[in-house]
């Protein structure tokens, strides 16, 4: 599970910070090992929905118009009160007004946004912000955080689309063969019985299956049932995606997939926070929560590595954190001094990589569903159709 925890470190302001962790006491200590203070800690509620809630705060068009207002000329608190007259939906009014109203108390941006309760603004954007307040450049942090929140909504999108068409097929081939086993073959196994004297192997199977139908069939459709809720619980809850996910980094080829999906994540969220000054120890801090947990103990790894004075581009390695092209990469940004431009490059690599395979994994996945689907549901009916042979021999 998630802690949002406040801390203090010698030569930097507060700031929040995300860890992951089984108890109270295991973040304060993972915090602690780190040279931190902890001045607050509070359990991080995480949404359990796979699809984004018309409750959720839009951060993404706060951003893009926030930016926009502010490069128009407006002041913050301007930009905030227009923000608020222009939206017609209660909750982000709500948020909205709360943001101005810490603005109004003195807060600094940063600090409003922190302050507003709800996790509403990630912090990542909290922290890009807060740099982006000693150098003027808030338009700046705004656009590279967009841009990093747009390609991560672009694979996810990608991800969904692809999912729909095989979703829809499996679940109505499931369907189809639920009622084909429920309902038709117990009523075609009652006639096979009575009416069929000598019964051939097809008409064994349907009579055992009629047979087996009919004893069992409120154990089958509790079974139906548990599988399509357990469906919904993969796709509604977190935690059981994360432990789903734990066990596909185990798979070879999954694995393989999963590790450069998260790599990719890393990579990109690294990448604005140097580019908006966030020193390399504290960008490591802050992206730990970017990482499946079974990469966790790679990223400290790779810390302790770099504070030990082995080069990034080492560390990454040695921890299993690179792959080949980021290693390349993250070489050439050590050399020209561009390292968030090259961790850029890295993650637009990777996600160019993963559409591609997503996109090729669809085009074989979707003729193999239907042509499972196909043989299970025409294999059932043409069992239950052969005995009419029989059933014609026996008149004859």
């Amino acid at each position: 599970m998630g802690y949002q925890l406040r801390v203090l470190r010698a030569g930097d302001p507060p700031f929040e910070m995300q860890v992951q962790a089984e108890s109270v006491e295991e973040a304060m200590h993972k915090a602690e090992e780190q040279g931190f203070t902890v001045l607050k800690i509070k359990h991080q509620t995480q949404s359990t929905s796979f699809l984004p809630s018309s409750k959720q705060f839009p951060v993404l068009l706060f951003c893009r118009e926030f930016g926009v207002l502010l490069n128009a000329g407006l002041s913050v608190s301007e930009v905030i009160e227009t923000l608020i007259g222009k939206s017609t939906q209660p909750h982000v009014q709500t948020t909205l007004q709360t943001l101005l109203s810490n603005i109004q108390e003195g807060q600094s941006l940063s600090q409003a946004m922190e302050n507003v309760g709800g996790e509403v603004f990630p912090t990542l954007l909290v922290t890009s912000i807060r740099t982006a307040e000693t150098t003027g450049d808030i338009p700046q942090a705004l656009a590279r955080y967009q841009h990093y929140a747009e390609n991560l909504e672009i694979l996810k999108k990608k991800v969904i689309s692809a999912s729909i068409y095989p979703a829809i097929v499996v679940g109505f081939g499931f369907a189809v063969f639920a009622f084909l086993l429920l309902h038709v073959i117990p009523k075609f196994s009652h006639i096979y019985r009575s009416q069929v004297a000598e019964s051939s192997q097809s008409t064994q199977f349907i009579l055992w299956l009629g047979d087996l139908s009919e004893k069992y069939s409120g154990v089958l459709i509790g079974l139906f049932i548990l599988i399509a809720v357990g469906c919904m619980v993969i796709l509604t809850n977190k935690q059981v995606r994360s432990w789903m996910i734990s066990y596909l980094f185990k798979i070879p080829y999954w694995g393989e997939k999963f590790r450069t999906y998260h790599l990719s994540r890393l990579y990109r969220a690294f990448s604005m926070l140097l580019a908006s000054g966030v020193s390399v120890p504290r960008a490591l801090v802050l992206v730990e929560n970017m990482l499946d947990k079974s990469l966790t103990n790679n990223l400290k790894s790779a810390s302790e590595k770099i504070q030990t004075g082995a080069l990034f581009s080492e560390a990454f390695n040695q921890s299993g954190l690179s792959t080949i092209v980021a290693d390349r990469l993250f070489r050439i940004g050590e050399k020209s001094g561009a390292m968030d431009i090259m961790m850029g490059h890295a993650a637009d690599y990777h996600d160019e990589e993963m559409l591609r395979w997503v996109d090729r994994f669809t085009k074989i996945l979707e003729p193999v569903l239907m042509a499972i689907i196909g043989l299970l549901i025409g294999g059932l009916v043409l069992m239950m159709y052969l005995p009419i042979f029989d059933l014609a021999g026996g008149l004859e």
